[in-house]
């Protein structure tokens, strides 16, 4: 997957797929790079921030492992969520969080601001899918990138409960729903 989308080899390549905006707080993942040489951070998304989080990795003397992938098609995202060692997500606001519940599914072990939407959707039936962390907080963001990278056995368990979610956000699960819910209309009305 790396090599199809020209990332190097042989590195922790954290990523994210989300639009360059101030909400997303894609600088907490830039951020990611500066304590951590052994790390490279890769993104699929465009918008506004994309100088200023240049700018941003120039300052911190870590540009050099930032990669900018720019808008992806479907299929192309699908191959960049398998290149990835943790997908970062720091977003500040969510109405459901897609992007990390697609990466879960994918199988790739996903760090996320610590928003009770993302804890709600990022949630199987046997645990959380994903390890969740104060992203304005830039120690406890990368402690919990860390803690997923070191502990084997914790990011085995998120992994297996995210790719539960194929199940939970399933199209026969969404129109099972929509079908109770018109049921319930219906009932109401009579």
């Amino acid at each position: 997957a790396r090599a199809q989308l020209n990332l190097p080899q042989n590195i922790t390549l954290l990523g994210c797929v989300a639009r360059l905006h101030p909400a997303k707080l894609i600088g907490a993942n830039v951020a990611l790079l500066a304590e951590n040489p052994g790390w490279h951070y890769a993104h699929a998304g465009q918008g506004p921030e994309y100088d200023a989080l240049i700018a941003q990795a120039k300052q911190l003397g870590c540009a050099e492992r930032l990669h900018f992938l720019g808008e992806l098609d479907p299929k192309t995202i699908g191959i960049f969520l398998a290149s990835l060692d943790v997908f970062v997500f720091p977003s500040l606001s969510e109405t459901f969080g897609l992007a990390p519940v697609e990466a879960a599914q994918a199988g790739v072990p996903v760090v996320a601001n610590q928003l009770p939407v993302l804890k709600e959707v990022l949630q199987s039936e046997t645990g959380a899918c994903a390890v969740f962390a104060d992203a304005t907080d830039p120690q406890a963001f990368v402690t919990a990138v860390k803690l997923v990278l070191d502990n084997e056995k914790l990011r085995d368990d998120i992994i297996r409960s995210g790719r539960l979610l194929q199940k939970r956000y399933s199209l026969d699960a969404m129109v099972d729903a929509y079908e109770n819910l018109i049921e319930q209309q219906i009932q109401g009305q009579s």
